[in-house]
């Protein structure tokens, strides 16, 4: 069974750097994107509802890549790995090897991206 989290306007739900095990889906408010490169820190965007946040440190597993702050109230439902993993042992080999792929293009791309 899934479990959700109530953010309260300008709460971080993840920051840059810190070790994933949990994925999130907003369920309702707004959620800003903020990339830290030495003090200064940038937004880099916004999640709306419907949207999953925190996918690429969740499945490559390295640290994560940016920082997200609640902008309203918002909540979010928290898939964790443990759930992830026994859905995913039930698709072909193919598949964790295309999602790999994708994660790590997008992480690289991410890597380029300035504050």
């Amino acid at each position: 069974m899934n479990k959700t989290k109530m953010l309260q306007e300008d709460t971080f739900l993840m920051r840059q750097g810190e070790q994933s095990t949990e994925i999130y889906m907003l369920l309702s408010g707004k959620l800003s994107v903020l990339k830290r490169k030495g003090d200064v820190e940038k937004k880099i965007g916004e999640i709306e509802e419907g949207e999953l946040v925190g996918e690429m440190s969740f499945l490559d597993g390295a640290p994560r890549s940016a920082s997200v702050r609640a902008m309203t109230m918002s909540e979010v439902l928290i898939i964790k790995r443990s759930q992830f993993e026994e859905t995913i042992e039930s698709f072909p080999s193919w598949y964790k090897a295309l999602y790999q792929t994708i994660v790590d293009r997008l992480r690289r791309t991410s890597s380029k991206i300035k504050a």
